[in-house]
């Protein structure tokens, strides 16, 4: 495994307003755990990106390295790119035996732009949310892909009511923290992919419970019983595909 740090100059308040947000935060949703959960979001995101063994990927905002190990596990390579300097950290000592994985600390676009490494997609679990704004890394993440390449994302879907209930209740939560989330509109993905250069983008929806239970129902091969009875609409996650 490699290790490379970007610093990172621009977005100043928000970046820094990030990696404190995220430097102590270990809730259970963050852990490097293997649960039926984790692993219903990366087959969600690996369907519909169709990635294929041996294609080389970023991973942004990879965080402890919940998924990364996943995306190793799939036989990808993988350059991830976090912005805390503690979770990076904590990821590139729990997998520093991974010979394809590259761990970059900095904010995403700048990572992008220093490098000169190309990608055959770009990936993102739970974090294009954090981010300031969506033109600028789209716009990096054009540049960064091969022809033919692609974007996607698994979300929370904003047109689900309850993700503003857990963001009041849940103790450490904060909204300025996870309000990108109400960006996440069909519209507002259209206009920023369009402006950065790409050609389409592709939404779709999943699921019906929250982590606990549906691990819990996982047991009994029961976690997938109330999707169908929950409009799409309003299905809690959304992925994003977006096509250069």
């Amino acid at each position: 495994m490699n290790d490379i740090l970007v610093p990172a100059d621009t977005h100043a308040d928000e970046r820094d307003f990030q990696i404190a947000y995220f430097a102590t935060r270990r809730p259970i949703r963050m852990l490097a755990m293997d649960t039926p959960y984790v692993r219903r979001h990366h087959a969600e995101l690996t369907r519909a990106a169709g990635l294929v063994a041996g294609e080389s990927i970023c991973e942004w905002g990879s965080g402890l390295g919940r998924f990364s190990r996943l995306l190793l596990a799939d036989g990808l390579k993988v350059d991830a790119i976090e912005l805390s300097p503690q979770q990076s950290a904590e990821a590139r000592a729990a997998l520093a035996d991974e010979r394809e994985l590259t761990v970059h600390c900095g904010d995403i676009a700048e990572v992008l732009d220093a490098g000169t490494h190309r990608f055959d997609a770009i990936v993102g679990y739970f974090m294009l949310h954090h981010l300031p704004e969506l033109e600028r890394y789209f716009r990096s993440a054009y540049a960064a892909l091969r022809p033919g390449g692609r974007m996607v994302f698994v979300e929370p879907n904003p047109y689900h009511a309850l993700f503003a209930v857990q963001i009041a209740l849940t103790p450490g939560m904060k909204w300025k923290a996870e309000r990108g989330i109400w960006r996440l509109t069909p519209g507002g993905l259209r206009r920023a992919a369009e402006q950065a250069g790409f050609e389409s983008v592709e939404i779709g929806r999943y699921g019906s419970l929250p982590r606990a239970p549906y691990n819990w129902l996982a047991r009994g091969g029961r976690e997938r019983t109330l999707e169908p009875l929950v409009p799409n609409v309003v299905k809690p996650f959304q992925t994003i595909v977006v096509r250069r």
